[in-house]
């Protein structure tokens, strides 16, 4: 079974912004298996769901049915605890929020946490006309004003402010995960045989064919973004452990396909990385993301470095594409109080930050200790975007009407800032693995 992308069904009777995440997160929920159809191949999978905490941790809806254990939530490593529910059924939470919804298998609706509203007085037959087919699946919608959940027989169901883009009804295999696009305007359904389904503004990156590797059902998806927020493909994962990527998501590790049965997976709030859950609620991560090369679109040459120098205060100079640490970069996200998400961009040689020098707008661009908040940080602090013609420039946090700039290696092959009008200015940023 390939993508589908036609009009279907809707089931809603109620009606984010792009950027609502690099992070993570990144309203991306993979689930563990339900009820299925009589034609669906089904593992004995505990139905455990797992949701991605900004700043760290992990809430987990853990089925305990079939391990003798509590079904119940569950919090780790960090993440706030709240008030448990004891139902099996799918957690969801929107990007950027400390709270969720559980989304039961007979359609309740649970909110839980700071900035999650209650929807549909409590189930999902009060917004949506949900009957009584067992949910598969939910995810969040990225402004937290809703959610989206499919059954076990391909219905998605509305609640709060989303709506639906039509559903995977006509097909025979059940869903097993739902994730929603940055701007709430589509999404993507994953099938146990590994079709997935693009419905409204989501972009189709691939599947199995319906042929999972070694016949094992998929039983999650989660969302892979390049670090302007946009989806650039995604991951699926499969019951034995096995990751698949899709599009540019990167391949950062699995269980080998050894481990016991995996029920879930979830992007973290980078954005580019991603961790599986165990149907008895264990947790693992992937590797780090990738780093990544910054190539001048105009020069063809990349920021780097010089000699791989390690000392602060190093000017940086566009170079010849060399392969070498200097020119790579870890990106990572950090929060901006009252403006919201940023990336420090860190040299994955020396560790230390893309620095303004003294926070000038014609100053030079050096490498230094990196700083945070406390230490006014705002010259390391940069704003990956994309212009009018979708190449993506650097803006500083200082001086929002400049981009990133780098000469040409005759004109000495410095980096500064110039005007965000300036065409010369953009920037192709690849994964460097």
């Amino acid at each position: 079974m390939n993508s589908e992308s036609d009009d279907t069904a809707s089931y809603s009777y109620s009606f984010i912004s792009k950027h609502a995440a690099i992070l993570v997160l990144l309203g991306v929920i993979s689930l563990g298996l339900s009820a299925s159809p009589a034609n669906a191949s089904q593992p004995n999978l505990n139905y455990t769901s797992i949701a991605a905490v900004p700043g760290g941790g992990f809430w987990i809806q853990r089925d305990g049915e079939h391990d003798g254990l509590d079904t119940r939530t569950i919090a780790i490593q960090g993440a706030p605890q709240f008030e448990h529910v004891g139902v099996a059924g799918s957690i969801a939470s929107p990007p950027r929020y400390r709270g969720f919804w559980v989304v039961g298998v007979d359609g309740s609706i649970h909110a839980r946490g700071v900035g999650i509203p209650e929807l549909c007085g409590g189930h999902l037959r009060n917004c949506s006309g949900y009957g009584n087919l067992r949910i598969a699946a939910a995810a969040a919608s990225p402004n937290a004003d809703g959610l989206w959940a499919v059954d076990n027989e391909g219905h998605v169901w509305t609640a709060g402010n989303t709506v639906s883009y039509g559903d995977v009804a006509h097909d025979s295999v059940v869903p097993t995960g739902i994730a929603a696009t940055p701007s709430g305007k589509g999404y993507y359904i994953v099938m146990a045989d590994g079709g997935v389904h693009t419905r409204g503004d989501a972009v189709f990156y691939g599947s199995t064919g319906g042929n999972p590797p070694g016949g094992n059902s998929i039983t999650g998806i989660a969302l892979s973004y390049d670090i302007t927020g946009d989806v650039n493909g995604y991951w699926l994962v499969a019951s034995d452990g096995s990751v698949l990527t899709f599009g540019d998501a990167p391949f950062l590790g699995s269980t080998g396909g050894n481990g016991d049965a995996i029920s879930g997976i979830v992007a973290l709030p980078d954005g580019r990385s991603y961790a599986w859950v165990y149907s008895d609620g264990r947790v693992e991560r992937s590797q780090g993301p990738p780093p990544v090369t910054l190539e001048s679109i105009a020069w063809q040459t990349m920021i780097g470095v010089p000699n791989g120098d390690t000392q602060p205060g190093t000017p940086l100079l566009m170079e010849s594409a060399h392969g070498g640490a200097g020119q790579k970069w870890n990106v990572v996200p950090v929060d901006v109080i009252g403006i919201g998400e940023r990336v420090q961009i860190i040299s994955a040689e020396s560790g230390l930050c893309m620095d303004l020098e003294g926070g000038y707008p014609n100053g030079r661009i050096l490498q230094y200790t990196c700083k945070t908040v406390e230490q006014h940080w705002g010259n390391q602090i940069w704003e990956p975007m994309k212009d009018q013609n979708g190449v993506i420039q650097l803006i500083p946090g200082l001086h929002p009407d400049r981009t990133l700039f780098g000469y040409r290696p005759e004109y000495g092959g410095g980096v500064t800032l110039t005007y965000k009008d300036n065409t010369l200015a953009g920037w192709t940023i690849t994964n460097a693995m």
